[in-house]
Order: structure tokens, then sequence, then C-alpha cells
């Protein structure tokens, strides 16, 4: 059945209105859906309804709500702060980040960050980026669409962090353990977030700066990955941990 995206909608059996020009372009003529087709809405704040077109015209699509789904409390949010990667691989993260369950994905901007456009441009790239997780949202059958931050400075992005979440952090030198290992010990009640580094990974500086704010370095396994297998491999660890974990009364 297809799925659309209504945000700010509040879900109750009866009709609700889409007016939404992407969405009905989507619907009438790409789909070319008709009165009566069966239809699924969600609006990204954790409802989802079913139910069929009643009429659609080029100004809105009446839908008849025929039953509406509430999403459950999550026992721990999760949060990826990772650094812009060339061309278009962050789109590919937030994706899949999206698919795995993230809450929040804070673009990073580091001191090897190669990204240098201008406000304009970059506030066009974040609404991308936005666009990106609400189709993944879709696709998906998620309830809620991840938060897409603006592009922040590493230092303001791991202070931040550090105050609200157990932030771990993907390593390529000194002591570390593996990624499992530290999952199975950390406190799952708080929010946990992962910081992925650039190509040519962090300065010695930043990593000096989140050894003090108490980020934890982990190991992702033997061999170097790129920083959009890196992110995946991160957050399909914690998805599972998170699905698995039970808060303790």
């Amino acid at each position: 059945m297809h799925r659309f995206f209504c945000p700010h909608a509040c879900f109750a059996t009866g009709q609700t209105v889409m007016t939404d020009p992407s969405e009905m372009h989507h619907l009438r003529h790409v789909l070319r859906l008709k009165e009566n087709d069966p239809i699924i809405l969600f609006n990204g704040n954790g409802e989802e309804a079913s139910g069929k077109i009643t009429s659609l015209n080029t100004k809105e699509v009446v839908i008849q709500i025929l039953s509406v789904r509430r999403m459950k409390n999550q026992t721990t949010s999760l949060i990826l702060a990772c650094a812009v990667p060339k061309r278009s691989k962050f789109e590919l993260i937030i994706e899949k980040a999206t698919e795995l369950g993230v809450d929040e994905i804070i673009p990073v901007k580091t001191k090897r960050t190669e990204l240098n456009l201008k406000a304009d441009r970059l506030e066009k790239r974040i609404l991308r980026f936005r666009t990106v997780a609400i189709n993944a949202s879709k696709q998906s059958r998620r309830l809620t669409i991840p938060v897409i931050h603006p592009l922040t400075e590493f230092p303001k992005v791991v202070e931040d962090l550090t105050k609200r979440a157990v932030v771990l952090m993907p390593s390529l030198c000194g002591p570390r353990k593996g990624i499992l290992e530290t999952l199975r010990n950390i406190d799952h009640s708080r929010p946990i977030a992962f910081l992925i580094g650039p190509e040519g990974d962090f300065t010695p500086e930043e990593y000096a700066l989140a050894q003090r704010l108490k980020c934890i370095p982990v190991s992702l396994g033997t061999t170097i990955l790129k920083v959009d297998t890196a992110a995946i491999c991160a957050l399909a660890c914690a998805s599972q941990f998170r699905a698995d974990f039970k808060p303790t009364s």
C-alpha cells in the first residue's frame, strides 16, 4: 500500500485532507491513484493512519481514515554526528541511518572536512538532506522522521552531545574496545551518539578534545572503513541493541 507524508496532521477516524503539492503530485500523476484506492498516511510525529481516497482534485485529496496506529515510546534515542564526506555520500548516510532508526543526524564540519559552500547553497543542501530523510521514512515504514541539524563545527558538537548522551567515537588509533562489547556495558537509558570522522580521520587535536570530554573510543573491526560504511556499521549494531534493551523497573 502506498504511503504519504502529512506533516502536522492529527489523525482520528473520519476524514482528513492532503494539500501538500509534492505528495499530491506523486499520488495523482506518478502513482495515478483514484477514488477508493487504499492509502497510508504518517505525520512524522509517531502516528500512522490507514484509509481510502474519497475524492481528489487539483487542490486537495480527501481521505477517509479507517484506523490509526501510534508509536510506542523508544527506550533509547540514537544520534549520528557524522563528518560530511565528498559528493553525495552524505545522502546515502542519511537514507541508511533513517532506515536503521536514528533519531537525530548532525552534519559535522571537522578540520579535514572538504566542504566549502556559501550560506545559500548550504541551506539548500540541508533542505535536500531533510527530503532524503522523509523519503527514507516513507519507504521504511517509520512513524517518525529524524531531525536533521544544521552543519555544526566539531567542538560544538562534542560539547553539546557529551552533556546529554553517551558518545561513542569509532577510532583508528589508541586504546579502544570493540563496539559490541562497549554497547553491552554502557547505560542504555541515556541517548547513544556516534561521532564519525572524515576521510583522513580526526586530527590529534580533535581526538584530544573528545577524550577530555569523555567520549568513548571504539573499534569497528580490523579494517579501515569509509565514512558511509562506518556510520552504517555503527548504527546497525546500536539499532539491534536498542531493540533488545528492556529497561529495568
